[in-house]
C-alpha cells in the first residue's frame, strides 16, 4: 500500500530523462504520425498527432525541438507542443499567437482553434482542506458506494500515519440527490469543499455537462465536453486499448474476434474494438459470437477456424482412394492471434478447444472479464497462455487471498491522486502510480489508466512487459 499511495514520478521535473530503445520507437511512430497528415490536413487527423505530443515529458519535448534533424514540419509540431505545456492557462492564449506568427504557413494551424477553445479545468487548490465525497451509500449501488469510501478513508488514513496533513471527509450520501447542478450550487452556499469526489452512479455524472463552481473529480463517464472538472472511472475501453497495443507490440496482425452470443454488455466494447483496431492498424479477420456450450462452441470454433472443412476433405479423400495418406486437420493461416472477450467459465472452455482444433500455437489476448481477481492455479490451468491487462490492485493478489473489490482500488486512488491534480492540470509530465493504473491528464478531463498486462502461466498471471 506504501508504494501506491504516495508515489509520483514528475520525471521532467524532478529527475532527469534517459532514452530508452522504447523511446525511440515512440519517437519514429510520432515522426510518421506528423509527416503522414500532409500539407492540408483536417483536424480529425491531427488529434492522433497532438495526443501523441502530449504523452512525451516536458524535458523530451524540449530536446526534440532541438535537434537540427527536424524538418520543417515536425519542428512546428515539437514547437508548439513544447510552448503548450511550458506555460499557465492564463499564459496559453499568447504563446498560441506567438507562435502562430513564426509558423504562420504550418498545417498545425488547423489545430490551434481547438486549443484555444478547450474548457479550462476547475482550479483544485495545492492544500485540500475539505475533500467532498458523494457516494451511493443507500439503495442499488450502495456496495459500490461504501467499497469507494473505504478505500478513500483507508488512503487518508495511510497518509495521517506517515505525518501528512488530510483533509477533512465531507459525505453525502447520492440517494438524496436528484439534479446534481441543484445539489452542488446549495453545497457552494454552505460552505464548499475544496474538491468534491463523486458522484458514482452514471445518471447524475452525465449531469455534468456545463462549468461548475465546485472542483469535481468524477468517478463515472462525465456528461459532455463543457465539464470543467476531471473523471476517474474503471471503463473498460482504456483495458482493451491497452490489451491491443500489447497485440501489436507482439508483432501481430489479423485478429480472430470472438464473444459470448448472449451477452448485452459485450455490443459496445465489440463496436468499440473494432473502431480502435482499425486506429491501430489491426484487422478483424473474423468475428464469432459463440456460445458457451462444450458441443456447441467447439463446432462453431471449428467452423471459423476452418478444421471442419479441413477434416470433411480428407473423409473425402478417405472414400475416393483405397489408401489415403495421413492428414492431420489444420485451421486458417489467415490469423495470427485471438481476441476473446469471456468470463472465467468460458474462457476455460475457449482456450483447451482452440487446442483441441490444432490452434495452440495462436496466441490468445483477452479482456480482464476473464480474471476472477483471485489467483487460483487448480481453476485457472486451462487458461494457460492467455495475455490480459489489468489494474495492478487486482494483479498484486496472491494465493489464499481473497480478492478485493475494483471499487476499493477506485477509492484508493481518488484519495490520494487529488494531490497531484494542481501539477496535471498545469501540464506536468509523468504519471501517479496507481492502483487502477498509472494515472496521466494527457487532454480533455479524463485521467488515462496505463495498466499492466499478464500471461497466465501454470494457472497464475505473471506480469509481462507493457505496450505502453
Amino acid at each position: 500500500m506504501k508504494r501506491m499511495l504516495i508515489l509520483l514520478f514528475w520525471g521532467a521535473l524532478l529527475f532527469p530523462l534517459s532514452t530508452t530503445a522504447e523511446d525511440g520507437v515512440k519517437t519514429d511512430r510520432l515522426r510518421q504520425l506528423i509527416n503522414a497528415a500532409g500539407v492540408h490536413p483536417s483536424a480529425s487527423s491531427l488529434e492522433p498527432v497532438w495526443r501523441a505530443l502530449q504523452e512525451l515529458p516536458i524535458a523530451q519535448l524540449i530536446e526534440l525541438s532541438r535537434q537540427d534533424s527536424n524538418n520543417y514540419f515536425e519542428q512546428g509540431w515539437f514547437e508548439l507542443a513544447r510552448d503548450y505545456r511550458l506555460v499557465t492557462t492564463s499564459q496559453q492564449d499568447s504563446r498560441l499567437d506567438q507562435w502562430q506568427a513564426r509558423w504562420f504557413h504550418h498545417p498545425a494551424k488547423v489545430w490551434l482553434p481547438y486549443l484555444k477553445q478547450a474548457v479550462p479545468r476547475a482550479s483544485v487548490p495545492d492544500r485540500v482542506e475539505r475533500l467532498g465525497v458523494l457516494l451511493p451509500l443507500s439503495g442499488q449501488f450502495a456496495e459500490q458506494g461504501r467499497e469507494v469510501l473505504a478505500g478513500m478513508r483507508a488512503a487518508l488514513e495511510w497518509d495521517r500515519r506517515q505525518g501528512y496533513a488530510v483533509p477533512q471527509l465531507q459525505i453525502h450520501d447520492t440517494g438524496a440527490v436528484e439534479e446534481l447542478p441543484e445539489f452542488l450550487s446549495q453545497l457552494a452556499e454552505e460552505g464548499a469543499p475544496d474538491l468534491l469526489v463523486g458522484p458514482l452512479r452514471p445518471e447524475l455524472t452525465q449531469q455534468l455537462t456545463r462549468m461548475q463552481s465546485v472542483p469535481v473529480l468524477a468517478l463515472n463517464r462525465a456528461g459532455g465536453e463543457e465539464f470543467n472538472g476531471y473523471q476517474l472511472d474503471l471503463a473498460s475501453d482504456q483495458e482493451l486499448r491497452q490489451l491491443i497495443k500489447q497485440i501489436r507490440q507482439d508483432g501481430h496482425r489479423r485478429v480472430l474476434l470472438l464473444a459470448p452470443a448472449d451477452e448485452a454488455w459485450v455490443e459496445p466494447l465489440l463496436a468499440w474494438i473494432e473502431q480502435l483496431s482499425v486506429s491501430q492498424e489491426l484487422v478483424i479477420q473474423d468475428r464469432l459470437r459463440y456460445e458457451a456450450t462444450p458441443e456447441r462452441l467447439s463446432w462453431q470454433l471449428g467452423q471459423v477456424l476452418g478444421v471442419n472443412a479441413s477434416r470433411e476433405r480428407a473423409q473425402q479423400l478417405a472414400q475416393l482412394l483405397p489408401e489415403a495418406p495421413k492428414q492431420e486437420a489444420r485451421h486458417r493461416r489467415d490469423i495470427d492471434a485471438v481476441l476473446l472477450i469471456a468470463r472465467p467459465d468460458e474462457a476455460r472452455l475457449v482456450k483447451p478447444i482452440l487446442n483441441y482444433h490444432r490452434a495452440d500455437a495462436l496466441p490468445v489476448y483477452a479482456g480482464s472479464h476473464l480474471f476472477t481477481g483471485k489467483v487460483d492455479a487448480i481453476q485457472d490451468r486451462d487458461l494457460e497462455g492467455i495475455v490480459f491487462c489489468d489494474m495492478p490492485w487486482r494483479l498484486r493478489q496472491r494465493p489464499g487471498r481473497s480478492p478485493s473489490s475494483s471499487f476499493f482500488a477506485l477509492g484508493l486512488d481518488a484519495g490520494s491522486v487529488y494531490r497531484a491534480l494542481p501539477q496535471m492540470r498545469a501540464g506536468a509530465s509523468g504519471y501517479f502510480e496507481g492502483e487502477t493504473g498509472h494515472l496521466r491528464l494527457v487532454r480533455g478531463h479524463r485521467l488515462q489508466r496505463s495498466l499492466p498486462c499478464a500471461r497466465f502461466v501454470r494457472g497464475e498471471p505473471r506480469l509481462i512487459t507493457t505496450a505502453d
